[in-house]
């Protein structure tokens, strides 16, 4: 249970320090016990000595930042908006695919992961949103006329009486295909014994 370790993130003086103890000669694993970091994130911190030392220079960043993939990332950004010119929608794995795709085309080894995607999100403010029924699609005209009836129509109800709703897909006689079952065989039979 000991090998499951929180991560810990240090400060790029922290990270200046891990460096100058490697280079004074200390063993690697000795560095990283005394930092308390795995040799994985030693390994990261060395390879990135330049970076570091260069922030560290600059006094105005607290830690270097992951942003590895900029031309992908903005190859992405371009397509999400000619995606989102055309009204169409995209989620987190079409995103994913995208990305690896544009990564192939680059020559870049890239995997496109669940924490990648968060942090690129996270980055570039992208948020997901509900899209509502067809509202991309109807004229703006008869909206503008909807608009100007609609206080005709519901002037004899009270606002607590109002409401908006869009459609639905209600699949009340669909069942599901596999279910849930315990490996045991007669676990079903000792929980009915003990109900009874």
């Amino acid at each position: 249970m000991d090998s499951f370790k929180k991560y810990k993130s240090l400060k790029i003086s922290e990270s200046k320090k891990v460096i100058e103890s490697v280079e004074e000669g200390s063993r690697k694993v000795d560095v990283a016990k005394a930092f308390e970091i795995p040799l994985s994130s030693l390994s990261t911190i060395l390879k990135n000595k330049e970076k570091i030392f260069s922030a560290s220079s600059s006094r105005l960043r607290k830690r270097v930042s992951k942003d590895n993939f900029p031309c992908l990332e903005q190859c992405l950004i371009s397509w999400m908006k000619q995606c989102r010119g055309q009204n169409i929608p995209m989620g987190g794995s079409l995103l994913k695919e995208k990305a690896k795709a544009f990564a192939k085309e680059l020559g870049i080894e890239f995997s496109a992961s669940e924490g990648w995607l968060a942090n690129f999100k996270k980055r570039n403010g992208i948020v997901l949103k509900k899209m509502c029924g067809e509202s991309s699609s109807v004229d703006i005209n008869v909206c503008s006329k909807w608009q100007n009836s609609l206080s005709d129509l519901i002037k004899e109800y009270e606002p607590r009486n109002i409401f908006n709703t869009d459609e639905n897909g209600f699949f009340f006689k669909c069942l599901p295909e596999k279910h849930l079952h315990s490996k045991k065989k007669n676990a079903m039979e000792e929980n009915i014994a003990r109900i009874g």
